[in-house]
């Protein structure tokens, strides 16, 4: 049975972990530009507009067409894939982009890897059985 914990904590505990919190190494940042114009230059991935009534939109792969911004609703928030909403672009306060953050996703790789280990180092030294010495 405590082999069973400790081979579940090296196989299922870390990658949850990295996944958890590599899933967070990216940030929204505020553009100046007018919509449109940010959707039309910079053409990213995904758009988060803010309206004047404070709701919060996030577009996958936006457009422009008219006057307004068009995009795909995130995948898993019950929409299909082939869903596309619109917004005026003369509702819309506010315009981020999102952008992945190198630096701050090393840092959590490495942070992961080393709470990782010592997390299974422990479990694996309390453990007396067929993976004696196997962790140091």
């Amino acid at each position: 049975m405590k082999a069973l914990r400790s081979r579940y904590a090296r196989c299922v505990l870390v990658p949850v972990m990295a996944v958890t919190v590599l899933s967070a190494c990216s940030t929204w940042k505020v553009e100046r530009l007018a919509p449109a114009q940010v959707v039309t230059e910079k053409q990213p991935d995904r758009v988060r507009l803010t309206t004047a009534n404070r709701g919060r939109i996030t577009l996958v792969n936006p457009w422009t067409a008219d006057d307004a911004i068009l995009g795909h609703p995130p995948h898993g928030r019950h929409a299909l894939k082939s869903d596309t909403l619109r917004v005026p672009t003369y509702s819309v306060t506010r315009v981020e982009i999102n952008n992945s953050d190198v630096a701050r996703t090393l840092v959590a790789v490495a942070l992961v890897v080393t709470v990782g280990h010592i997390i299974i180092t422990s479990i694996a030294k309390s453990i007396k059985g067929p993976f004696d010495g196997c962790c140091g």
